[in-house]
């Protein structure tokens, strides 16, 4: 049951006649009688039969009619909204880590709200190898994650890189100053973020490296927790410093010297090549000027 032939039992009901329709709709009259034996023989039974010089619709036909008329109008009303789903009148998928959720992601939305006013952003915050993997599946059309992962099906653009520190609450550190022998300090649980991420690796070799095997190391995918058990002296973190910008300034934290330059998180952008459009390039150059103004 395809859409021309229930256009032709629409024409021929609106016009009376096979004739009438064939030439509304620009086709012989043999073919919209085709149409028309076609699907009766598929319905087993008749659609229209003759009055007079009249063609009426049976009741079989009748109930065709009415499904006719609100497939039709579905596919109209289908075409009208897909036409008019063009890049900057449509979703764009944008997926990002909670580092840069906790940082300059506000002003790169009102960048994108300034300059895409009818664009609806989803957003996923997750962790960078699911967004990562949800742009390689293309349930994303840009992501914001740590890399480059070198993806042959993917294009990635650096975005900007976060410094790593130890961060501890002031009164854990105490009067301690200079470099900080991690197993001298006491048996607190170190935080970071969840398994199979670059920071959670990090801290792990920086434990073996300085003896600091009685810390526990407790893996968050939720930052704002992580900053509520720093601010409270339940532990140490390994985290990005400009997440708690304010409350290192404010000295509620203090940052901890390894005695080692910890390796920076380098934030990428990336997208399919064969999914990449003017829209996703544009914001992915928005997303690298807001983290530079940023300072990231």
């Amino acid at each position: 049951m395809d859409l021309k032939s229930l256009e032709a039992v629409l024409w021929i009901d609106r016009l009376g006649g096979f004739k009438a329709a064939a030439e509304a709709l620009r086709m012989t009259q043999p073919a919209i009688s085709i149409r028309v034996s076609q699907l009766e023989a598929m319905l087993e039974t008749r659609i229209f039969h003759r009055s007079g010089k009249r063609v009426l619709p049976t009741p079989v036909g009748v109930t065709l009619i009415h499904y006719a008329e609100r497939i039709l109008q579905l596919r109209d009303e289908a075409l009208l909204t897909i036409k008019g789903h063009n890049e900057e009148n449509g979703i764009l998928r944008l997926g990002t880590v909670e580092t840069t959720a906790h940082t300059w992601l506000a002003q790169l939305l009102c960048r994108i709200d300034e300059k895409y006013p009818n664009i609806t952003v989803d957003l996923d915050i997750g962790i960078s190898d699911d967004i990562q993997r949800k742009v390689a599946k293309g349930m994303l059309d840009v992501g914001l994650f740590m890399g480059p992962v070198n993806s042959p099906m993917m294009i990635e653009t650096p975005v900007c890189s976060f410094e790593v520190a130890l961060l501890a609450h002031r009164t854990v550190v105490g009067q301690r100053g200079g470099r900080t022998d991690l197993g001298s300090l006491p048996a607190l649980p170190i935080m970071t973020f969840s398994r199979n991420t670059v920071p959670h690796s990090m801290l792990h070799r920086l434990l073996g490296r300085e003896g600091g095997s009685h810390h526990r190391v407790h893996a968050m995918s939720s930052v704002p927790t992580i900053v509520s058990m720093l601010l409270s002296g339940a532990g140490l973190a390994l985290l990005p410093p400009d997440v708690v910008r304010e409350h290192l300034d404010s000295g509620a934290l203090c940052r901890l010297d390894v005695g080692q330059a910890l390796p920076p998180l380098n934030c990428v952008a990336g997208r399919l090549m064969k999914h990449s459009s003017g829209l996703v390039e544009d914001v992915v150059a928005m997303a690298r000027n807001v983290a530079q103004s940023a300072g990231a």
